[in-house]
């Protein structure tokens, strides 16, 4: 039994390999069939081009189709392999084994059919013996050799055409044919056209533009057919495009601001819906600059709008301030350096102090744009200037009495100080700086004389100059220069030395316009004449009237002038204690320019009536102006003498004082053993020399004055001091300073005596001329009080007579004899007041109208104008 059931065995075995077989030849056919079915489909669709319903059939008749091969060829071997379904029983299997091995053929047959396994009937030995023998003959027999896998070969090339044309088809670059068939089958649903005679191709690189940037859309066509026109779909739109040349077309799609969906149209044939994808550009809404003037041109903040170009003072801090769309980063570009902007939320702010002229560029970038606009501005700086200075002398026209020095600074920002430098002369090293008061702004003035309050050293000479500087902290405050003056500190002595002299050349010149005015009454005395001759004055004599107005206006100016300037000589004088001599002068001066001015109305007066041809009224004006200018003139000599013997006095005084001084300075030479050289007392002997000629020339001024005071008369003193003096000379020559001592101790004593003598001397001689002035005074007094009840007395016999009376005339003659004594009374008064300031202008004038009222009573009384001289007596 062991036998039969190994025969069993090796029969499952080759019933397996037999489904195997058939397994592998059915995978042979399934792929080779299935693949050229496939390929089939897929021809038909593409050659045919079939509507829907078509390709639906086509679809699942494949789709049959495949299912049936796949069961057929491999399922079913599958199934029977697994005996999921019957397949060929033992005798099947043993015929077909029978018919490949000729040694078996019907023994395997035989010994199935003996030893069936499903026949339960009982054997025999004989039938088992049997059994066992064949079991036992065809046990060595291989039955699975009865199945041979290499008879499949022959169905290979099934299989490897397909998968041939396949892989001819796609290397070939042909896929398409496949690729869109079966795209078209899978799809079958879907409506597909048969492919155009051309289609559109996009020649843009991309489709990306710029937001609010012109693009332009590049499309060709290609197939068999060109279109002559091609139209773009936008927006449910439509627009022709424009034809470069044949099969090629554009089309500008003006400043996109967002993305654009499109298609082609030509020829009823349509392109595949296209996106061009709009990029947000880095956009600047708003611009400003803020512009931070520096602080000392004290100007406020400036905003400028809209651009960045700006014209702005050195120094200027701008701040730029900048509201952006769709923008992540701006910077400031020049050729030195780059700046980002800070960033808060779309502003942006950048500050920068701007010193020299920029070009510069506003930058900015997102993320899809990089430096996408470049704004380019340009800032001109304005330099900050030096500040100007001009300085000069102020002009004679002025008549200042002092050298004054005219300035004019000025600044295109400001100013901020004016200094005077000043050192002596040609040595810079000892420099020293004041300050002169200015404004704080572009411009100013100032008024300078050296050394005005600045700490200088008597009799040294001082180079100078100014030095102005402007606002400018950032360049430390420029400066500018003057030209450099020169001016040599007098002493004190030297001072008054040269208000002596002026003094005296302002009293020579006020002289000379007295003397003109001499010829101002000659030609009065004329126009008077010739004015009572007519009864109206003609064009020539009005002009002669004009011509002496303007004259006297003339004449007048120069004598107020002079005054000015005698004025300002006495404040430069400084007497020795109260001096009320000089008080009285100034007081004088006053009045007399007072009476100038007056006389200024009045010459205005008779231009008037000049104009107007009113002949009496005229020479009545002339007449009253004539008198009023005979009372100033006196009134001026007066001054002009007490000046001149003031300041005989005061240079009498100095002479004392200069002497008194030397004195001081022989004695100490001749105590100073060291110092007591040839040189210096050398010098001391022409200070006395000067002294010397100085008294000289005193005296002579003192012989000028109409009433000299009395100086004393020191010739021998003079000649012993030059004696001492020289002898003093002689013994240094010989360094003999021993005995040169003696001669300089006398001759200190002897300048000393000199000038206390000159002191008491001038002192007694003015309380001698007071008490003479109160004698003469009285006398005039008398004679005045004389002179009036005369007066009195005659102006009643002239009341109660009358012109043909024989006392008439006899009283006009009594007349005449008291204006000779009254003549008399004014000339004594007149030389008293030469002397005496006390005698003010007051009592000249008075005594100038009694003088005038006289002259015009004689004058009316002659012409028997009886009632109308009696007003004038």
């Amino acid at each position: 039994m062991n036998s039969s059931n190994f025969i069993y065995q090796k029969l499952e075995a080759f019933i397996r390999k037999y489904y195997l077989n058939e397994l592998i030849r059915g995978v042979v056919f399934f792929i080779g069939l299935g693949l050229l079915y496939f390929l089939l489909t897929l021809f038909i669709e593409y050659f045919f081009w079939l509507k829907p319903i078509g390709r639906t059939i086509l679809f699942w008749t494949f789709v049959g189709v495949e299912v049936v091969l796949l069961f057929r060829f491999i399922l079913f071997p599958v199934f029977k392999l697994f005996k999921f379904k019957k397949g060929i029983d033992y005798n099947e299997a043993s015929s077909i084994i029978g018919n490949h091995f000729s040694d078996v053929k019907d023994k395997l047959l035989n010994f199935i059919q003996l030893s069936n396994p499903e026949d339960n009937s009982e054997r025999s030995e004989l039938l088992l013996a049997s059994i066992e023998q064949k079991a036992n003959a065809l046990q060595p027999i291989p039955f699975t050799n009865a199945v041979n896998f290499n008879s499949n070969k022959k169905y290979l090339p099934l299989a490897v055409i397909p998968v041939f044309l396949f892989a001819s088809f796609y290397f070939s670059g042909n896929k398409g044919i496949i690729t869109q068939s079966l795209n078209r089958i899978v799809h079958f649903n879907a409506t597909f056209l048969p492919p155009a005679p051309f289609e559109f191709v996009l020649l843009n690189s991309n489709l990306q533009t710029e937001q609010n940037k012109d693009f332009i859309l590049k499309f060709k066509t290609i197939g068999k057919v060109v279109p002559e026109n091609a139209m773009i779909f936008i927006n449910d739109e439509s627009y022709f495009m424009e034809s470069t040349k044949p099969g090629e077309f554009e089309f500008k799609i003006e400043k996109p601001t967002q993305d654009i969906s499109f298609h082609l149209q030509g020829n009823a044939v349509s392109s595949e819906e296209y996106l061009l994808k709009v990029v947000a550009v880095p956009s600047i809404l708003n611009f400003e600059m803020q512009l931070n003037f520096p602080s000392h041109l004290n100007r406020k903040p400036e905003i400028v709008k809209g651009t960045g170009n700006a014209i702005i003072p050195e120094g200027t801090k701008v701040t730029w301030k900048i509201n952006t769309l769709a923008t992540e980063k701006v910077v400031f570009s020049n050729t030195n350096s780059v700046s980002e902007f800070s960033k808060s939320n779309n502003s942006f702010v950048l500050s920068k102090n701007i010193n020299e002229n920029t070009d510069y560029q506003i930058i900015s970038s997102n993320k899809a744009i990089i430096n996408y606009e470049k704004l380019n501005y340009q800032l001109t700086v304005i330099k900050d200037q030096f500040p100007s200075i001009t300085v000069s002398q102020a002009p004679d026209s002025l008549k200042l009495a002092s050298s004054y020095l005219l300035g004019k600074i000025s600044d295109d920002y400001g100013l901020r100080q004016l200094q005077v430098v000043y050192y002596e002369s040609n040595k810079p090293a000892t420099a020293k700086r004041g300050t002169i008061a200015i404004k704080q702004g572009v411009f100013d003035q100032f008024v300078f004389s050296f050394p005005a309050n600045l700490p200088v050293v008597e009799g040294v000479t001082y180079d100078y100059y100014f030095e102005v500087f402007d606002n400018d902290f950032i360049h430390h405050f420029k400066s500018s220069k003057s030209s450099v003056f020169s001016n040599r500190i007098v002493t004190a002595q030297e001072k008054e030395d040269l208000v002596l002299k002026q003094q005296s050349d302002n009293i020579q010149g006020l002289q000379k316009s007295l003397k003109s005015q001499d010829k101002q009454f000659s030609q009065l005395d004329k126009i008077q004449k010739s004015g009572k001759e007519k009864e109206n004055f003609e064009f020539k004599d009005q002009q002669k009237v004009l011509d002496f107005i303007q004259q006297q206006k003339k004449q007048d100016e120069m004598m107020r002038n002079f005054m000015d300037k005698m004025k300002n000589n006495l404040d430069e004088s400084k007497p020795r204690g109260e001096d009320e001599f000089k008080k009285e002068l100034e007081k004088r001066i006053e009045n007399n320019n007072e009476e100038i001015e007056k006389n200024k109305k009045l010459l205005e007066e008779l231009k008037s009536l000049n104009d107007k041809m009113k002949n009496e009224d005229l020479l009545d004006k002339l007449d009253q102006f004539k008198q009023k200018s005979k009372n100033q003139v006196k009134n001026l000599q007066q001054l002009v003498e007490l000046t001149k013997k003031y300041y005989v006095q005061k240079k009498a005084e100095q002479l004392a004082d200069k002497l008194d001084k030397l004195s001081e300075k022989q004695d100490k030479l001749s105590e100073n053993e060291k110092e007591n050289t040839l040189s210096k007392q050398q010098q001391i002997n022409n200070d006395f020399d000067k002294i010397q000629k100085e008294l000289d020339d005193l005296k002579n001024e003192n012989k000028e004055l109409k009433s000299p005071i009395d100086i004393p008369k020191e010739d021998a003193s003079e000649k012993s001091i030059d004696e001492d003096l020289k002898k003093a000379s002689d013994e240094l020559k010989n360094n003999n300073s021993s005995k040169a001592k003696p001669n300089q101790k006398n001759a200190s004593k002897k300048m000393k005596a000199m000038s206390k003598k000159m002191e008491q001397g001038m002192e007694g001689a003015e309380m001698e001329q007071m008490e003479e002035d109160v004698k003469m005074l009285r006398q005039i007094l008398d004679n005045l009080l004389a002179y009036s009840l005369s007066q009195e007395s005659l102006m009643l016999r002239f009341k109660s007579s009358n012109a043909s009376s024989p006392a008439f005339n006899k009283n006009i003659k009594v007349q005449q004899d008291l204006r000779l004594q009254f003549k008399h009374v004014d000339d004594s008064l007149f030389a008293m007041s030469l002397r005496n300031p006390k005698l003010t202008e007051d009592i000249t004038k008075e005594v100038g109208n009694v003088q005038y009222n006289v002259d015009k009573a004689l004058e009316t009384l002659t012409d028997s104008q009886i009632s109308k001289g009696y007003c004038f007596s």
